[in-house]
C-alpha cells in the first residue's frame, strides 16, 4: 500500500465508473474513497475531458442505468467540480507520443499524458494500461493507495 497524498490526482475513467455501479464491483471503496478525498478538499481530482464521455457511456455499453441513470451521473459529476483539463495540442501532442511509447490507445495514452504533463500520479483499475505502463510510477493501482 501506499500511504503518501497527493495534491492531485489524474482519474481515469475505470475508477470513475465504480462510483456508480454497485453490483459486484471491486475496489469500489477505494475509488469512493479517493473521491470523498476530493470532495472534502484533501486532494484535487483532474481529468481529460474524455472522462465526461467515458463514464457515461461505459455505465450505457454495460447496461446498468437508464436515461435517468446517467443524468442523474451527469449531474454528479458537475456537482464534483472536477478540474477538466482540456484537449489543448500541447495534451494531443503529448498523448501520441505516450500512445506509442507504450502502445496505448489514445483513450489510455491522454490520462497518462495529463499525469506526464502536470506531474500528478494517474489513478486506475484498468490491468490491461497497468500491464503496458509497469515500471512507471506516474500510473498507480487504485487498490494500491492507502486512502482512508
Amino acid at each position: 500500500m501506499i500511504a503518501a497524498y497527493h495534491a492531485g490526482y489524474i482519474i481515469d475513467a475505470s475508477v470513475g465508473v465504480k462510483w456508480f455501479i454497485k453490483e459486484h464491483e471491486g475496489d469500489r471503496d477505494a475509488a469512493l474513497a479517493i473521491r470523498q478525498r476530493h470532495i472534502t478538499g484533501q486532494t484535487q481530482m483532474i481529468v481529460p475531458e474524455l472522462f465526461l464521455l467515458e463514464v457515461p457511456n461505459a455505465i450505457k455499453a454495460g447496461r446498468k442505468g437508464t436515461e435517468k441513470d446517467l443524468a442523474d451521473v451527469l449531474d454528479v459529476l458537475t456537482d464534483l467540480e472536477l478540474q477538466v483539463e482540456r484537449h489543448t495540442s500541447t495534451i494531443l501532442r503529448k498523448t501520441n507520443a505516450v500512445a506509442w511509447a507504450y502502445n496505448l490507445t489514445w483513450y489510455d495514452a491522454v490520462y497518462v499524458a495529463l499525469a506526464e504533463i502536470l506531474g500528478f500520479p494517474c489513478v486506475t483499475v484498468d490491468d490491461a494500461l497497468l500491464r503496458k505502463m509497469k515500471g512507471h510510477s506516474i500510473v498507480l493501482r487504485l487498490k494500491d493507495l492507502a486512502f482512508k
